[in-house]
């Protein structure tokens, strides 16, 4: 089962600083949530049928069409801008 090590461990493979008294949260809710997916086993599945491919369901896009409206121009739409480009802060001199 998830402990306090386990947790330790994958804190520390994340590169994660954790106190005490997180680690002591943490492996709580994962040891919550495994009881959860526990649960899952009891599940009947004796009448679903498998399902061997995705659903061939398709999503009905809009077509393209050109936009020359100049308020939805990323660059007219920007705080700064100067018509071509954004204008942004200096981060290098």
């Amino acid at each position: 089962m998830f402990d306090k090590k386990k947790v330790k461990e994958v804190a520390k493979l994340s590169m994660i600083e954790l106190d005490d008294k997180d680690i002591a949260y943490f492996s709580n809710e994962i040891i919550d949530f495994l009881k959860i997916v526990e649960q899952t086993n009891d599940i009947n599945l004796s009448e679903v049928e498998p399902l061997y491919h995705a659903p061939e369901n398709s999503l009905r896009a809009r077509e393209d069409e050109v936009d020359v409206n100049p308020k939805n121009d990323g660059i007219n739409s920007a705080p700064e801008h100067n018509g071509e480009h954004f204008i942004v802060p200096k981060v290098i001199d």
